[in-house]
C-alpha cells in the first residue's frame, strides 16, 4: 500500500491521529474496490470511479506526511 518501513509506519500510526484516520479509510477503500472488483459489493461505475479517486488521494496525503516525517 505505502512504500515506507514498518517502523515508520507504527510510529505515524501511533502518534498522529490525521494520519491514523486516512490510513484506515484508505484500508477501508481497498476492501471495497477489491470486493466490487470480485462482484462481490454491487457498485456503479460512479461510484467506483469516486472510491478509487478518494483512496489516491488518502494515499497521496499518507506520502506526504511520510516523507515530511522522514525529513525532521
Amino acid at each position: 500500500m505505502l512504500d515506507v518501513d514498518q517502523e515508520t509506519l507504527e510510529r505515524l500510526l501511533a502518534e498522529n491521529d490525521d494520519f491514523k484516520r486516512m490510513y484506515q479509510r484508505h484500508a477501508e477503500l481497498n476492501k471495497e474496490v477489491d470486493k466490487a472488483g470480485r462482484g462481490e459489493l454491487p457498485l456503479s461505475d460512479a461510484a467506483l470511479a469516486a472510491r478509487k479517486k478518494e483512496k489516491l488521494a488518502l494515499k497521496d496525503r499518507m506520502t506526504a506526511i511520510i516523507h515530511q516525517h522522514k525529513s525532521v
